[in-house]
């Protein structure tokens, strides 16, 4: 059986994730105008996505008979009424701080091969998700600068 260290520091990641802003966002979408609609679809699949290994994440823990953890939200009520701009830019320092806990989460889950192939797979998402929302970021300011 995987040591405790290994199994709490997963339940960590699968709370990080799970409380993640990108999952915030999605059951909390700012107003936004209707062009906003590709972005509010491409933020809904990455949560989608997140749900899935956390889903992989429950599923291991619970396999291995230990309680999960589900975690709750941080207060991000001053996030309600912001632009969707501001809000990207706030998913990316989000997702920079996530991608940083995987990452250091990684090298104490070596011993333990299902949750080090958990880690790997969530931090090779993360990073994917890191990249598609600057492309994001940096697409509607030029097509704020354009118009």
């Amino acid at each position: 059986m995987p040591d405790p260290h290994h199994n709490a520091a997963l339940n960590d990641l699968l709370i990080q994730v799970y409380r993640s802003l990108l999952q915030y966002t999605v059951e909390c979408w700012p107003w936004s105008d209707p062009d906003a609609e590709a972005e509010q679809e491409v933020i809904s699949q990455m949560a989608a996505e997140q749900r899935e290994v956390v889903a992989n994440i429950a599923a291991l823990l619970d396999h291995r008979q230990q309680t999960v953890d589900f975690g709750t939200y941080p207060d991000w009520s001053e996030l309600h009424f912001v632009s969707l701009d501001y809000l990207l830019g706030k998913l990316i320092d989000d997702e920079e701080q996530l991608n940083a806990a995987i990452e250091r989460a990684q090298p104490g889950l070596k011993p333990d091969p299902q949750g080090s192939a958990l880690a790997f797979d969530l931090l090779y998402g993360e990073q994917k998700h890191l990249a598609r929302l600057r492309e994001l970021s940096t697409k509607r300011k030029l097509v704020a600068v354009a118009r």
